[in-house]
This record gives C-alpha cells, structure tokens and sequence, in this order.
C-alpha cells in the first residue's frame, strides 16, 4: 500500500483538525469547570455565611421558657387589671352617690329651704 503526496497531505489536515478540535474541547472544558467550580465554591461560602448569621439569630432568641415567663407575667398584669377595674367601678358608683349628695345638698341650699 503506497500512499501518494496529496493522500498524505489530506490525511495530516483531518488529524490536525480532530486534534485541534480535540484539544479545544478539553481546554474549554477545563476552563468551564474551573468556572463552576469557582462560582460553586462561591455559593457554598455565601450560603455557609447565610447558615451562620441564622444561627446567631436563632441562638440570641428567646427560649421557650423565656417565653411562658412572659405568658405568666401577662396573666398576672391581667388579674391586677381586673382588682383595679373592680376598684374603679367601686369608686364611680362612690362619685355618683356623692354627686347626688351634692345635687341635693345645693338644690335645698338654692331653694332656701322653701319647702
């Protein structure tokens, strides 16, 4: 099998071309990897700084017995609210029965005793 000039020139033109094509590809391929993997690692790092500003958050919040502290707290202010209702209620029927007194006493003051 002889192989001609031209044939051989052809023949080195087609494997130039597919190693060419070959080494672009995995150049560019490395190239691309590189890239996700950089803005991959960027993500990772953001989302570690996102975990950990969570869990400072949720660390500085209050627990749950913090919060029935509070919710035993809140009854109580609600039954002494309750006593100084009763105690202002007590004292508006004092008011009223004064100022009827009053209206009374000033009535026979005015009139003079006319009656």
């Amino acid at each position: 099998m002889t192989i001609d000039l031209d044939t051989a020139l052809k023949l080195f033109t087609v494997i130039l071309s597919v190693g060419t094509a070959v080494y672009a590809f995995f150049v560019n391929r490395k190239k691309d990897t590189d890239e996700r993997f950089t803005a991959g690692s960027k993500r990772m790092d953001d989302h570690d700084k996102d975990i950990a500003s969570l869990k400072q958050s949720v660390r500085s919040m209050p627990g749950k017995d913090d919060i029935h502290a509070l919710q035993l707290e809140a009854v109580k202010q609600t039954g002494a609210l309750r006593e100084m209702q009763a105690v202002m209620d007590g004292n508006a029927k004092i008011m009223s029965r004064l100022e009827t007194i009053v209206s009374r006493h000033e009535d026979h003051l005015l009139d003079g005793g006319k009656k």
